[in-house]
C-alpha cells in the first residue's frame, strides 16, 4: 500500500448500531420515505436539527446522538426486484442513548409508506378486492364507520383502499393492530396512519371502541364490525355493552372469532356474516393456509430433514386436515389427534395413524414435528412427560393459545431464547423442544402468510359482508347467519369473477 494510507483514520460502526429496509420505488419517493422515518425518529427522541437531502441526511437529537439516513440502488441489483431503493440508517452518535432507545430507533426504518410502485403491484394482485367498489352498489358503506381487525399484511391496504371508494372517509375507520410480527407491519402501519387512519393495539380494544363510537356518532354514522380473531365483538359485549346500539353488526373471517362467541350463544344481539362458516372460504383457503404455514416453517428450519420423520397433527378441522396432507405429501409418517371422534374415525378413513389419547400419541409416536390446528389450547404441561424426545411445536392458529406456553416451560429444566426460531426447552427427559415463533402462527411469524391470490377472494368476501349489512333492510337477524352468508356469497358474483380467473381459460 501507498504511505498516504497510513495515517487515515478508519471509522467502525459497532454492531447493533445499523438497519436497512429495502422497497421498491422511484427515487421520487425518496423525501417521503425519509420524511416518514424522521418522523418516527422524533417520536423517540428530541429531535435538534436535520440536514441533508434526500440521499444522505443526518438528524441529530438531544442529549448527543446522531442518527444517519443513506439512500441509493442496492450494490447488487439482481439480488433485488428491478426499481428497489434501499435506505439504511447508521448511529453515528448515541450518547445517553439506552440500549433499547437505540433498537427503537433502528426499528424506525421500517416505517417507510408503501410507494405508488408498490401499491400498483398491489392493486394487481388483488384484483377481486381492488375492484369490488366497481360491482356494489355506489356509496354502500356511506352510513357505517368500519373497525377493521384483520392482519396487517400488504393485502390489508388494498381492502382499506376498497372501503374508501365504497363511501368512508379515512377518519371515520379504526384499524386494530394484532400485534403479530408481519413482515411489513411497521410499513402497514405508517401507511395508514399517513392517509389519517386511526390505529390502535389490540391490547387497548375498549379504548379503540370508546373512541371509535365517539368519532362515529360525530359523523353522523353506525360502527361495523370488521373481525378476523374475535378481537371487538366480545370486547362490546363483556366490557362496552352500552354502545352496542351504534353498530350495525359484524362481519368475522376466522373460526377462532366464531369460538369466541360461544359464551353469548342464543343471545348476540347483533347479526353476524359468517365468512368463516362459508362454504367459499373452506373451498379456496384452507389448502393455501397449510401450505403457507408449512412453507414457513421450513424456512424457519432449513437444516432440519423431515421426510420418513414422524409427525402429528392436533385438530382436524378444515386447516388440520390439509396440514395433514401437506406433511404427508412431504413423506412424513403423520398422526392425527382430535377430541371428536367423527373427525378422528374421517383422519382414520384417510390413512392416517389416529388415536383418541394425546399422551399415547405423543409417547409411541415420537414426533419430531407437532402441529397445533385446534384453535384451542391443545398441549400443556401435563403432555411434557408424554415428549420423549426432540421435537418443534408449530401452531397454524390464532395468537399463542394453541400451547399452554408457560406450562410447558414450567415442566422444563431449562428455558432458552431461541430468536427468530422461537422458545427452546430442556425437558426432564433431556428432550429439547423448540415452541416455533413462541406459539403464535407460524404462518405469520416475519411472513407475508398466503400470497395475495389466495386471500383475493376472502378479503373481497369481507367487503360482501360489510355491504351486506350496511344496507337497510339486509334480512340478516341478531346472532349466526351462516345460510344467508353462504346465499349472499354464492349470488354476489364474486365466484364467478374468481372462476373467470382462476378456472380453465377460454380457447383464443
Amino acid at each position: 500500500m501507498g504511505g498516504g494510507y497510513r495515517n487515515r483514520v478508519v471509522r467502525v460502526i459497532p454492531p447493533g448500531r445499523v438497519a436497512s429496509l429495502d422497497f421498491r420505488g422511484e427515487p421520487a419517493d425518496l423525501p417521503e420515505a425519509f420524511a416518514a422515518v424522521i418522523e418516527a425518529v422524533a417520536k423517540l427522541v428530541d429531535v435538534v436539527d436535520v440536514t441533508g437531502d434526500a440521499f444522505d441526511t443526518r438528524v441529530r437529537a438531544r442529549p448527543g446522538g446522531v442518527v444517519r439516513l443513506l439512500a441509493g440502488a442496492p450494490a447488487q441489483s439482481k439480488a433485488f426486484s428491478a426499481g428497489t431503493l434501499v435506505v439504511t440508517m447508521v448511529l453515528e452518535e448515541t450518547t445517553g442513548w439506552s440500549l433499547e432507545e437505540m433498537k427503537a430507533i433502528l426499528g424506525a426504518v421500517r416505517r417507510v409508506p408503501f410507494t405508488a410502485t408498490e401499491m400498483g403491484v398491489l392493486r394487481a394482485q388483488m384484483p377481486l378486492t381492488g375492484e369490488l367498489p366497481l360491482f356494489a352498489p355506489p356509496g354502500c358503506l356511506s352510513q357505517v364507520a368500519p373497525v377493521l381487525t384483520v392482519h396487517h399484511m400488504t393485502d390489508f391496504l388494498v381492502l382499506v383502499e376498497a372501503v374508501r371508494a365504497m363511501g368512508v372517509p379515512a377518519q371515520a375507520i379504526t384499524v386494530l393492530d394484532k400485534g403479530y410480527p408481519y413482515r411489513h407491519t411497521a410499513r402497514v402501519d405508517t401507511h395508514l396512519t399517513r392517509q389519517g387512519v386511526t390505529v390502535w393495539s389490540w391490547e387497548r380494544a375498549a379504548d379503540a371502541l370508546d373512541d371509535h363510537a365517539c368519532r362515529a356518532a360525530q359523523l353522523g354514522r353506525k360502527g361495523l364490525l370488521v373481525d378476523d380473531g374475535g378481537y371487538t365483538l366480545p370486547v362490546l359485549l363483556a366490557d362496552r355493552p352500552g354502545l352496542l346500539p351504534g353498530f350495525v353488526g359484524l362481519v368475522e373471517q376466522t373460526m377462532s372469532g366464531i369460538t369466541k362467541l360461544e359464551p353469548w350463544q342464543g343471545r348476540l344481539p347483533l347479526p353476524v356474516f359468517s365468512v368463516a362458516e362459508s362454504t367459499m372460504k373452506a373451498t379456496v383457503e384452507s389448502y393455501g393456509v397449510a401450505d403457507a404455514a408449512i412453507r414457513n416453517m421450513l424456512r424457519l428450519l432449513p437444516e432440519e430433514k423431515l421426510e420418513g420423520q414422524p409427525a402429528l397433527v392436533v385438530g382436524w378441522g378444515r386447516i388440520g386436515e390439509q396440514v395433514a396432507e401437506v406433511l404427508r405429501s412431504r413423506r412424513m409418517r403423520v398422526a392425527v389427534h382430535d377430541q371428536q371422534l367423527v373427525r378422528l374415525v374421517a383422519a382414520h378413513e384417510r390413512g392416517f395413524v389416529t388415536g383418541r389419547c394425546l399422551s399415547a400419541l405423543l409417547s409411541e409416536h415420537r414426533p419430531v414435528l407437532v402441529v397445533g390446528s385446534t384453535g384451542r389450547t391443545c398441549l400443556r404441561g401435563e403432555h411434557a412427560a408424554a415428549i420423549r424426545g426432540d421435537c418443534h411445536l408449530v401452531s397454524t392458529t390464532s395468537r399463542d393459545r394453541e400451547f399452554a406456553v408457560a406450562e410447558l416451560a414450567g415442566e422444563a429444566v431449562h428455558v432458552s431464547d431461541g430468536g427468530l426460531l422461537g422458545l427452546g426447552l430442556r425437558l426432564r427427559s433431556g428432550a429439547r423442544v423448540t415452541i416455533v415463533g413462541d406459539g403464535y402462527p407460524v404462518n405469520f411469524h416475519h411472513a407475508e402468510s398466503l400470497p395475495n391470490s389466495y386471500s383475493d377472494v376472502i378479503l373481497a368476501s369481507l367487503l360482501v359482508g360489510a355491504a351486506t349489512l350496511a344496507a337497510p333492510g339486509h334480512g340478516f337477524a341478531p346472532g349466526h347467519n351462516v345460510a344467508a352468508s353462504n346465499r349472499v356469497l354464492e349470488s354476489c358474483g364474486l365466484l364467478e369473477r374468481y372462476y373467470a380467473r382462476f378456472g380453465p381459460k377460454a380457447a383464443r
